[in-house]
């Protein structure tokens, strides 16, 4: 017989991870809910603000975490280069391309398993910047200040 909820005797599964699972799903829709709540009501210079100032701050983020992974990903292309063109690397090119046309199919069957999905998230993403368009403007433009710095 199947314990209760409550009973993690017999199951192994402590009450905590329970507690654990009710805090992601009360966190699910954070942002929908910040902005939907006290946010929308301030001022719009508080608006501009917050917005403003979070944008910056994911511009800048995004700036930097972006040099670092386009020097990543370039310094190591030019190491496989060097070591092609110096012998050291020997490339089998029609393997190459096998999974690289195998590769490009999976991508192609996951983009058309979650399009619904992906299109899903991109109205949600739409209809939030439609509600907050005070907040959405001061976010567009300090990201892109963010960018500039």
């Amino acid at each position: 017989m199947a314990s209760a909820a409550g009973d993690s005797s017999d199951s192994g599964v402590s009450d905590s991870q329970f507690e654990i699972l009710e805090i992601a799903e009360t966190g699910r829709n954070w942002l929908e809910k910040a902005l939907d709540g006290d946010l929308s009501k301030k001022s719009v210079p508080v608006q501009i603000a917050i917005g403003g100032s979070t944008g910056w701050i994911a511009g800048y983020l995004f700036q930097k975490v972006g040099k670092v992974a386009a020097t990543a990903v370039g310094g190591g292309l030019i190491v496989v280069l060097l070591g092609y063109h110096t012998g050291h690397l020997k490339i089998n090119w029609t393997k190459f391309e096998t999974d690289v046309s195998k590769t490009k199919q999976k991508m192609q069957d996951q983009v058309v398993q979650n399009s619904s999905y992906i299109r899903k998230f991109s109205d949600q993403i739409k209809q939030l910047a439609r509600k907050n368009l005070v907040i959405s403007g001061g976010f567009g433009a300090g990201f892109l200040l963010g960018m500039a710095v």
